[in-house]
């Protein structure tokens, strides 16, 4: 097996330490340790060992996660973060040979990743016409016998766009008919602006998440999978093979601040959002010369097409360059003539990197 390049991996590594305005990562900014404590009011005891281990995961944060999501604990796995959670999810349920239908656009490992297993990708187009909202008729044609694994992710990754409770009970409905599991990678969901449940509960759903993007704890890289229990336990199988078990101090420290805090990590997250986007909201407004869009319905990610004739990947370039403004190009979520924009910053550092972006388009066009 040959790990395939993750290019908006290497992308964001290389250029990230050198970008003056950072508009590509996904995740708030972080929670400090001042923070955390006056949250919680917890810290270790001197005499806590950092030996300590829990092969099937910590069961402080199992509790928590149990009624966070009203599931057992029979229906957990504990991981180190979201991309562990998916690759314990893919590697349980495809084998070489096998089909896989994956919204397009998307996000680069929940296809690179089955894909490196032997699976082949079926793309399930979400257009910009459409809103970036799933086709539900036309799912069903896309199901053959190879078939095994629907993946969505929700919010939507990398448009921002929430799929509602009924559009997913639908195509759970329609994969149940033939036998399928559904992933559902919820890692933005928490941050929707538009309240609505985990979709764990239907019951050949699969939810994968973390807390690293929304609550401002991707340090501790505490992520999960709520399965089906005969899912959870091939899963949990896998895990043997890749961490074996998750940082203890780590889900601890989790588990403590989503008990004591979860709604204020929630609030503080939608603050920032919703200030950031109300302010780009108006700048694309302004600029309908450069760019179109579907507003997102949360997180801190939007996917606006432009207007200009060249390649995403050139013209990200030009602006790191020029303007030493990281964004992401969209061919690396499979949508050429798209950008990914992240607007998770602080709202001066933004306004700032929007008067640049604004001064790089004019002078890229100028010179077209």
């Amino acid at each position: 097996m040959q790990a395939p390049r993750i290019d908006l991996f290497e992308w964001l590594l290389r250029n990230a330490p050198h970008a003056t305005y950072n508009l590509a990562f996904s995740n708030i900014h972080g929670l400090t340790i001042q923070e955390y404590k006056t949250l919680t009011d917890f810290s270790f005891p001197d005499s806590f060992e950092l030996g300590s281990n829990a092969q099937y995961g910590a069961d402080e944060l199992k509790k928590t996660l149990c009624s966070m999501y009203n599931c057992a604990a029979s229906n957990l796995v504990t991981t180190t973060g979201a991309t562990e959670a998916n690759f314990l999810v893919f590697s349980s349920l495809l084998s070489k040979g096998d089909e896989f239908i994956i919204e397009q656009p998307g996000y680069q490992p929940m296809w690179l990743t089955p894909e490196m297993l032997g699976a082949r990708r079926i793309p399930w187009p979400r257009t910009f016409e459409r809103g970036f909202n799933v086709q539900i008729e036309t799912l069903t044609h896309l199901i053959t016998d190879k078939t095994k694994l629907i993946v969505l992710t929700n919010l939507h990754n990398p448009s921002g766009v929430l799929m509602n409770q009924k559009t997913l009970q639908e195509i759970a409905k329609i994969a149940a008919d033939h036998g399928l599991y559904v992933l559902v990678d919820e890692i933005f969901l928490g941050g929707s602006f538009l309240p609505q449940p985990s979709s764990f509960g239907i019951p050949n759903v699969i939810v994968t998440s973390s807390a690293t993007k929304i609550y401002g704890l991707g340090g501790l890289h505490s992520g999960w999978i709520i399965a089906p229990e005969e899912v959870a336990r091939h899963c949990q199988r896998v895990k043997a093979h890749t961490t074996g078990a998750a940082s203890y101090t780590s889900e601890i420290m989790t588990a403590r601040i989503l008990s004591a805090a979860r709604v204020e990590l929630i609030r503080r997250f939608q603050r920032r959002a919703k200030t950031n986007l109300e302010y780009l909201t108006k700048w694309m407004s302004h600029h309908t010369e450069f760019f179109e869009w579907v507003q997102p319905d949360g997180g801190i990610v939007c996917f606006p097409r432009y207007t200009m004739k060249i390649s995403s990947v050139d013209l990200c370039k030009y602006l790191f360059e020029t303007q030493k403004i990281l964004i992401n190009p969209g061919s690396f979520f499979n949508q050429d003539g798209f950008l990914r924009l992240s607007y998770g910053c602080d709202l001066p550092l933004l306004q700032s990197a929007l008067d640049a972006l604004e001064t790089g388009l004019r002078n890229l066009r100028s010179n077209l």
